[in-house]
């Protein structure tokens, strides 16, 4: 790639490599000018950097316009990476060790497809906003062949689950090399058998995310296949990921000489870590109950479900198996094992976890009470209240979700700190400066860019199948609710749907009409999801809802981008309180997109009575036996008596409200807040003990 490039435009290069380019304006716009069309498709520097001609770059090299926003986006990429005065940095500038941020999904953007939902997208954001506040952060992540599935829908609403496989030349990533130019390589123990695998360094901003792959020729091809597929179903296959994860993300802290100062579970996929770290310990000589000690006062543990399929179990007798190489010549097997053990004599990666960790969070305020009640056979005899589970709220990259037109409303009425200071509130309270006419233009232009955008993927969809019908056509002036999410069944994507009739009569007035568009993936073996997806598709191709009840396929970061602020309304609906946070809405709010959802997950603390609206009681306990037939009514009633009228009769009001949930939503959830709390709720904490519990004679006095 260097070869070709131009000698003024050599540090192309680093810039395509450095996914900070995901969340800069004027980066995004250097590579959209080499070649617009691959940039729109693909939003890959790198495959734009492999693919472009010659002829094009000599040519962009003497152009003076690329040449100027060439010199302003690496100023200030330099600026950023160099800068020294950072947050952490400024606040604890005694400490550098790191700080090791493990999961099996990373939503960082469109061009490494290596996520399937809200918690990669959220791992995403994690490293974003760490590199922003300038943490000492790794993370360790696997790559997968084939990511996650493309979503098609065939003529009846059915998905349709491609598996496209990724080159990793044209992958935002290089091999992570040795002193000696070679790819780093680690040895990870499953089944019997040790296990190669290779490493891939992802740059994030000043974060280097460190991807493990087994699929290439020193391994056979049963193990080869593990990094095939995020999450796949197979047990024998599930397990060696998270082996793979756990004990070969360890094994690659220890070749790069890096000894962690806290290790951050997110999910309990990544809790075999906690053995291998335990076993390390004992062969240094601890006792079992001191290394446990050690390794649970500096491990973080964030569960994020309280569904009970999101927490993997499996029998005690195939882990053990599985774990063969492991144990090899290690005596004190039996009590290993028994800290994943659960009451139904399973092999539990959630307890695991939790008996291995001392900082552990739900991600809410009501998540972390559901977890300390769900939880509470690992506590036993502890009432639930005094439960050790803690509510870190969570929060969004604003820089990556924030689209280009609030940015500049922003940077006008804000000032330019509020890129860096998302979390103060003062700087919100500028948004009331804002001139209404100038908030609604902006949000309208958001709307024209998703309108077009809807009209192109049904165009595309209609072009694969076949079909030639008119497309949908749909003011920017009309009301328009957005429903986008994974397609599990406790989200109840259908509750709209209840009664048609009355629906019918929502989105036909002809002086008020309304569009309800809705986007979200099935998981390929979710068959009550897939079937809640068929459904809608087939209500929305009734005469009586065609055009107005739309489903767009293939869910992923760049279509929510343009979603969560080409909306009017979000809405969510799940059973509470299975939603443990959500973040859609946040991003939607911060666009000044008017939230319509159920009192749960984070909109319990988001909401405030002048920003959305809440679907149903508010003061529904979590206990509470959930009604759909109730929660659809007050839906129905919510739409037709204050969202409609208030949108279509009140735009005064409609725009306060639109200035209030920017202003009471940004600072409050955003992953800077988010990463300040878990840094001085939870890291420094351990980073402290870790420091303490290491010297003998204080590791001797644990009891």
């Amino acid at each position: 790639m260097l070869e070709k490039l131009p000698e003024n435009l050599k540090e192309l290069e680093n810039l395509a490599y450095n996914l900070w380019w995901s969340w800069s304006r004027s980066a995004q716009r250097l590579w959209r000018m080499i070649d617009p069309e691959k940039w729109e498709e693909h939003r890959n520097p790198v495959k734009i950097l492999r693919e472009v001609s010659e002829e094009r770059l000599e040519k962009l090299s003497k152009d003076e316009d690329f040449i100027s926003l060439y010199e302003l986006t690496l100023e200030r990429f330099t600026d950023y990476m160099e800068r020294e005065d950072t947050w952490f940095n400024v606040n604890y500038p005694e400490w550098d060790e790191k700080i090791v941020y493990m999961c099996m999904e990373y939503g960082l953007t469109k061009a490494l497809p290596i996520y399937s939902g809200g918690l990669g997208i959220l791992a995403g954001d994690h490293l974003k906003s760490a590199s922003d506040l300038g943490l000492p952060l790794i993370a360790i992540g696997l790559l997968y062949k084939h990511g996650y599935f493309t979503q098609q829908i065939d003529r009846d609403g059915s998905q349709i689950e491609i598996f496209p496989e990724y080159d990793v030349e044209e992958l935002p990533m290089k091999p992570l090399r040795d002193e000696d130019g070679n790819q780093v390589i680690v040895e990870v123990p499953i089944d019997n058998n040790t296990v190669k695998a290779r490493v891939f360094e992802v740059r994030v901003g000043r974060v280097k995310l460190y991807l493990l792959d087994t699929d290439f020729e020193e391994n056979d091809d049963r193990f080869r296949k593990v990094c095939d597929y995020l999450y796949n179903p197979e047990p024998d296959v599930r397990i060696s990921q998270e082996i793979l994860l756990g004990i070969g993300g360890m094994k690659l802290l220890k070749t790069l000489k890096v000894k962690p100062g806290v290790i951050h579970l997110n999910e309990g996929h990544p809790a075999f870590s906690s053995l291998e770290r335990i076993k390390n310990y004992m062969e240094e000589g601890f006792s079992f109950t001191e290394a446990l000690e050690i390794v649970r006062q500096t491990t973080v543990f964030t569960t994020h479900t309280p569904v009970p399929a999101g927490h993997d179990r499996f029998p005690l007798d195939f882990v053990e198996k599985k774990l063969t190489k492991f144990f090899e010549g290690f005596e004190s097997k039996e009590l290993l094992m028994n800290l994943g053990r659960d009451e139904d004599g399973n092999f539990n990666m959630t307890y695991l976890a939790l008996r291995t960790s001392s900082f552990i969070n739900g991600v809410s305020k009501l998540h972390a009470d559901v977890s300390r009640r769900m939880f509470k056979n690992v506590w036993k005899g502890v009432p639930v209240e005094e439960i050790p589970i803690e509510g870190i709220t969570n929060g969004v990259h604003m820089g990556t979700w924030i689209n280009r037109e609030m940015r500049k409303l922003f940077d006008r009425y804000l000032g330019r700190i509020w890129r860096e200071h998302t979390d103060l509130e003062g700087i919100w309270y500028g948004v009331d400066r804002i001139p209404d006419e100038e908030l609604w233009e902006a949000h309208l232009n958001a709307k024209k860019r998703f309108i077009d955008y809807i009209r192109e993927s049904i165009k595309r969809r209609n072009e694969r199948l076949g079909i030639d019908e008119p497309l949908p056509e749909i003011s920017e002036n009309a009301l328009i609710i957005g429903f986008a999410r994974r397609f599990a069944t406790y989200k109840r994507a259908v509750l709209l749907f209840s009664n048609l009739e009355r629906l019918k009569r929502i989105v036909n007035n002809p002086e008020r009409p309304v569009y309800i568009v809705y986007a979200g993936k099935a998981h390929p073996r979710d068959e009550g999801g897939k079937e809640f997806l068929r459904r809608i598709y087939k209500v929305s191709q009734m005469p009586d809802f065609k055009n107005k009840i739309i489903v767009l396929e293939n869910y992923d970061i760049g279509m929510a981008r343009l979603m969560v602020s080409g909306v009017d309304v979000w809405l969510n609906n799940p059973r509470r309180p299975m939603e443990a946070s959500g973040t859609s809405g946040m991003k939607a709010a911060a666009n000044g997109v008017l939230n319509a959802s159920v009192y749960d997950g984070w909109w319990v603390e988001g909401y405030n009575g002048r920003n959305g609206w809440v679907i149903g009681d508010e003061s529904v306990l979590p206990e509470t036996e959930v009604d759909d037939p109730k929660d659809a009514e007050a839906l129905y009633e919510l739409l037709e008596n204050e969202i409609i009228p208030t949108y279509y009769e009140n735009r005064e009001k409609w725009v306060l409200m639109m200035k209030e949930s920017i202003k009471s939503v940004a600072p409050k959830f955003s992953t800077t807040r988010m990463l300040k709390e878990y840094t001085e709720k939870f890291y420094i904490k351990g980073l402290l003990n870790r420091e303490w519990l290491e010297r003998r004679e204080n590791v001797e006095k644990i009891g």
